[in-house]
């Protein structure tokens, strides 16, 4: 009997523990989440959280007060968006992508990279689309992915040209409406080409990089003038895709901006602060103001399931960022600038 009340002592005594450890690690997990919705995480476990981040990304660094800088960016670029993900009522989310261990300043300069500086513009006068109606299909959804005329994501590197991706896009875009085919064409041509009003990787606007095109007779193919992230001489290519001009969509109307992207994509500036670690949702206009500082192309527009109406646009810091490389933009109000400086290519 002694030996049976002494088994049974034990047996509790091993089920006290089990439910003191059961609730320990219930507490420990609380206050870890705790910790993540306040962007508090602990010196150590964010230091671990760097270390994977860095292993992920294959991020070295040239020495130990290098690292420290950088973790110390990692840190506040973490806990940044560890709080707004815990903000409620949000209705986009970001995430730490490859971009986390660089400065907001930083990132601005190395990849974006609009500056409108036009010199002698010889855009088509008046607004093509002014008297367009939008089919009931055209005034909910539009996608020009879905209709064959948006090559895939591309990356502009470290190189602020997001100028020549976006009036390129557009350009693409025309040509594949105009003749049925979709040709991926040349950053680098004008990149490197188009030098009046444009500034390389420093800098430049989407008109200027259109009068490039028609002043050269034409843009060659992607293949015949890769893209590697840098300004070099310009070559001496034969063009393969023509325009006869580009005009531009009147400012700071979203209605004509609509017009214009349901017959073709369109190269919009826009104000990319707080864009570097976007991953999904509708982006709304109070994560950003109106000075524009980037250049994407809008290729569509819809209605997301909450009933939130978006931009659709076509992004180039690759597949990873973003929801593909594309984002979508509150439509309606202004968001970010999108409609103040928007222009086109024509056929």
């Amino acid at each position: 009997m002694a030996f049976y009340i002494g088994s049974k002592s034990r047996s509790t005594a091993a089920l006290m523990l089990l439910l003191v450890i059961t609730m320990m690690r219930h507490i420990f997990v609380e206050v870890e989440a705790r910790n993540l919705l306040a962007g508090s995480y602990g010196e150590e476990a964010m230091k671990e959280r760097h270390h994977k981040w860095m292993a992920k990304h294959g991020r070295a660094y040239s020495g130990e007060a290098e690292k420290g800088h950088r973790f110390q960016v990692f840190k506040a670029n973490a806990a940044f968006v560890d709080r707004s993900n815990a903000a409620a009522g949000k209705k986009y989310h970001l995430a730490i992508n490859e971009f986390a261990d660089m400065t907001s300043d930083e990132f601005m300069a190395m990849y974006t990279g609009f500056k409108p500086v036009p010199t002698g513009v010889k855009k088509m006068p008046g607004f093509m689309y002014g008297n367009v109606t939008l089919s009931s299909d055209d005034q909910q959804t539009v996608d020009w992915r879905q209709k064959g005329a948006v090559t895939g994501v591309k990356n502009q590197g470290h190189c602020g040209c997001c100028w020549a991706f976006s009036a390129v896009a557009a350009l693409e875009g025309i040509h594949q409406i105009s003749t049925g085919n979709l040709v991926s064409l040349s950053e680098q041509q004008v990149l490197d080409c188009s030098t009046d009003g444009n500034n390389g990787c420093n800098g430049g606007f989407m008109d200027n990089a259109f009068q490039y095109i028609i002043d050269n007779g034409g843009l060659t193919t992607e293949d015949a003038y890769p893209y590697n992230a840098a300004q070099g001489m310009c070559e001496s290519v034969q063009p393969t895709v023509t325009i006869s001009g580009y005009q531009d969509v009147p400012s700071e109307d979203e209605a004509a901006l609509a017009a214009a992207v349901a017959n073709q994509p369109v190269s919009v500036a826009i104000d990319a602060h707080n864009f570097q670690f976007y991953n999904g949702g509708v982006l709304t206009g109070d994560s950003c103001g109106t000075d524009l500082n980037h250049a994407v192309t809008a290729i569509g527009y819809g209605m997301a399931e909450d009933g939130s109406p978006y931009w659709l646009l076509k992004n180039q810091w690759g597949q990873n960022w973003g929801e593909g490389g594309y984002m979508r933009l509150e439509r309606g109000t202004g968001a970010c600038g999108v409609a103040k400086k928007a222009s086109y290519p024509v056929a």
